[in-house]
């Protein structure tokens, strides 16, 4: 059999996949409406359906798990150093316009010496930054399914490797061809390889055993 691949500008998203009459078909016959599947082939039918459900439904907003650290700039505390005031110098105190002699509280800093505190030009008042991004482990028991199962393994890295890109993120995609791509190209390997190779039953691991 030889393989399909989905064209550009189409997708499994929008019903119009490589292999979608297979796929709609294998989906309902294979894939229980909740759980794991007892059998190979659903199981990596269910799991880069899930997959693909989350980047297009949900940003992957629950695949990613983004760790943050304490603000390397302000130190945690939200906010910039601040300057000294520019009408007392810092001191805190101006000359009586009344009385040259005599010193009066800084009206602009309030005695303070300081300007008005400003939020941290790094995090934004946050107080943390991102930094390593993981995949929350629901997510990551589907790629491990993919990665146990496929004959591919380059297109689950491909997959996994988009998913934890730092520049990337919720909010940030753009769901234009070259990132369906990432997606649709792992979902032609699984259809191929579903219609290419024989099932076997698989014991599943989301059974409390009594």
């Amino acid at each position: 059999m030889e393989k399909l691949t989905t064209e550009s500008g189409k997708s499994y998203w929008n019903n119009n996949g490589a292999y979608q009459e297979q796929y709609d078909k294998l989906y309902e016959s294979l894939v229980p409406s909740s759980g794991e599947s007892d059998t190979v082939h659903g199981e990596m039918l269910r799991a880069v359906s899930r997959l693909f459900y989350d980047y297009c439904n949900n940003g992957n907003c629950n695949i990613r798990d983004v760790q943050q650290d304490c603000c390397p700039d302000c130190g945690g505390s939200g906010f910039e150093e601040p300057d000294d005031c520019y009408h007392c110098d810092g001191s805190g105190e101006v000359e009586d316009m009344d009385d040259e002699d005599e010193f009066v509280t800084c009206d602009s800093c309030d005695g303070s010496g300081e300007e008005e505190a400003r939020d941290c030009g790094y995090c934004g008042g946050d107080c943390y930054v991102d930094s390593e991004v993981r995949i929350d482990s629901y997510y990551e028991s589907m790629l491990t399914v993919l990665h146990n199962s496929m004959i591919e393994h380059r297109l689950v890295d491909e997959v996994e490797d988009f998913i934890t890109r730092d520049d990337l993120g919720y909010g940030d995609y753009t769901f234009d061809d070259s990132e369906m791509k990432v997606y649709n190209n792992l979902v032609d390997a699984v259809m191929y390889q579903i219609l290419t190779t024989k099932n076997e039953k698989r014991v599943r691991t989301d059974l409390e055993l009594s």
